[in-house]
């Protein structure tokens, strides 16, 4: 398959933003003051999260190196709102690379479309002048045998199948016939497998390998080496009924062609091609191996970043993350945490939501993270453990269980930049306030 380089319309480096002189003079009836009057132009390369209780503005600041943001939350109050507005931002105003990684609830279907909701649409217009903007998303789906797409609904989107290339899937092939089968464990049979690996390789359908497997392992007579022949034979069997190699489906694409560009990972051959990859991960995520599927892209993207995006950004996000890795011992939790650990060396940065802070690997919070959203939660081991991380006093966690929907506390153990009548100062105290909408649609609108 080969992409073609769309032409994308960026929003320009920073964000001309109408502020009011006073949040008091926004509630004035129009007929008593004139716009021009009303506002002030202000240039905001920063990213205006959302307006606190005092009048300000609070914002991710805009710095040279990329950050880690985790946006935690019970469900239903704007985690996935505040993910998609983030999303928009990096990639129009800060024209950084942006990949969701995990869009396991379908919510991205909507973020291809701009923001048609009214309410929300005035709420941006009336503290930042910023109108609706649809995002340029195509849609990522992992092969497996039981994904049924919906393709009457998917005629109006751009989407590809994807498929976990073969040849470099034998490499390791221990890590992931252990994601097909738990129990299955290569050990010493290992090396019959790595003595056929050159053969293998060259395979172009399952046939070829189930006859290379059959014509040159032991244990094809007598009883000798026959428990491991079985072994190995069960094993790529199983790996080829889940439909998710590219020798078992030739219609589908483990590299895309950019511009007739070499080969290439799905997710870095369409960032390069300006678009936004969308991993729709509803299917993925009732796998076995999924964690080996997403350790290998998200490996993929982060160790090639610098040779394929030399002086570029990019930010991968991630819907609730738990639903990725749980503990710091899964293939994702190690790949993820490499991301957290050595991000701004590779330009890589992390966005996260999660229902379940508690429950997440250690490798990507507490000191990994430059940011923090809390929406309401009542989970109290949740708000300790946020607390810990981020220097809490008790009257904020109580102040956290007591949230409106929209409304959340940010943290930083970095710094916010704040706006207000025009002028701008930097904070790094918990802050309360009601996130600003997402310029692209949203789920909560109507499901697709």
């Amino acid at each position: 398959m080969e992409i073609v380089s769309t032409q994308i319309n960026h929003a320009q480096n920073g964000l001309i933003i109408k502020m009011p002189l006073g949040s008091s003079l926004v509630k004035l009836n129009k007929t008593f003051i004139e716009d021009k009057d009303r506002f002030i132009d202000v240039n905001i390369e920063d990213i205006p999260i959302m307006y606190c209780e005092d009048g300000s503005i609070c914002c991710i600041p805009k710095e040279e190196e990329v950050f880690s943001l985790a946006i935690v939350g019970a469900s239903g109050f704007g985690k996935s709102l505040a993910l998609n507005r983030i999303h928009s931002h990096l990639f129009y105003q800060w024209k950084t690379n942006v990949c969701l990684m995990n869009d396991i609830s379908e919510e991205s279907f909507k973020w291809s479309e701009p923001m048609k909701f009214r309410a929300f649409k005035e709420f941006n217009r009336l503290y930042l002048n910023q109108e609706p903007c649809p995002s340029p998303i195509v849609y990522v789906y992992p092969n497996t045998n039981t994904l049924d797409l919906d393709l009457d609904f998917l005629r109006d989107k751009n989407y590809i199948k994807t498929v976990m290339p073969f040849a470099d899937i034998i490499e390791d092939i221990g890590f992931y016939l252990s994601g097909i089968n738990p129990e299955f464990d290569v050990g010493k049979s290992g090396m019959y497998i790595n003595d056929l690996k050159d053969s293998l390789s060259e395979c172009d359908t399952a046939m070829q390998v189930r006859e290379i497997l059959t014509e040159e392992l032991p244990g094809r007579e007598g009883k000798n080496f026959r428990a491991m022949r079985i072994k190995i034979l069960t094993a790529f069997d199983s790996l080829f009924k889940e439909e998710i190699l590219d020798i078992t489906n030739p219609e589908c694409h483990a590299y895309i062609r950019l511009n007739n560009a070499p080969l290439k990972n799905p997710f870095i051959t369409l960032m390069k091609a300006g678009v936004i990859p969308s991993f729709i991960t509803s299917d993925l995520s009732t796998k076995k191996y999924k964690s080996q599927i997403f350790a290998c892209h998200i490996n993929s993207i982060f160790q090639n970043h610098n040779k394929e995006f030399p002086g570029e950004k990019t930010f991968l996000l991630f819907d609730e993350l738990r639903t990725v890795c749980e503990t710091d011992n899964d293939p994702a939790a190690k790949a993820i945490g490499q991301v957290a650990a050595r991000g701004r060396i590779m330009n890589v940065g992390l966005v996260y939501a999660t229902q379940f802070y508690d429950k997440i690997p250690n490798c990507v919070k507490g000191p990994k993270l430059n940011y923090l959203m809390a929406f309401n939660h009542n989970n109290s081991k949740i708000l300790n453990e946020i607390g810990s991380d981020f220097d809490l006093n008790k009257r904020v966690k109580e102040r956290i269980k007591k949230l409106k929907k929209y409304e959340c506390f940010a943290m930083t153990k970095n710094k916010f930049i704040f706006y207000r009548d025009g002028e701008r100062w930097e904070d790094s105290q918990p802050v309360k306030g009601r996130i600003f909408y997402p310029v692209a649609n949203h789920q909560t609108v109507g499901k697709k």
